[in-house]
C-alpha cells in the first residue's frame, strides 16, 4: 500500500504536469460545475494521479476529512487552492 507521502507526491505530479494551474485542475475535476469537489470528484482526481483504485475512495475521504475547512464534506475553490499550495510547498 502506498504511503501518504507517495500518494501526495503523485497528486502533486498530476496537478503540476497535466494542468497549467491548480484552477484548471479544479475546473477539470468539478464535473457538475457547481464550484465544489465532492468525494466522487476527488476520487476521480486520486485515480487520475495513478493511486491504486482499491484505496482511491479512502484517500478521497481522508482528504475531505483533513482539509475541508467548513466541514461540508466537499472542497470549494478556496479550500482546494489552499491545499494545493501546501502540497506544492512540500516539494
Amino acid at each position: 500500500m502506498a504511503s501518504k507521502k507517495e500518494i501526495l507526491k503523485k497528486i502533486r505530479i498530476l496537478i503540476t504536469q497535466k494542468f497549467d494551474s491548480p484552477e484548471e485542475a479544479f475546473k477539470f475535476f468539478d464535473k457538475d460545475k457547481d464550484g465544489f469537489l465532492t468525494k466522487k470528484e476527488l476520487k476521480a482526481l486520486v485515480k487520475e494521479a495513478d493511486v491504486n483504485r482499491f484505496i482511491s475512495g479512502t484517500v478521497a475521504a481522508k482528504m475531505i476529512e483533513a482539509l475541508d475547512e467548513d466541514k461540508n464534506k466537499k472542497f470549494n475553490w478556496k479550500e482546494f487552492k489552499s491545499s494545493v499550495a501546501k502540497l506544492l510547498e512540500e516539494d
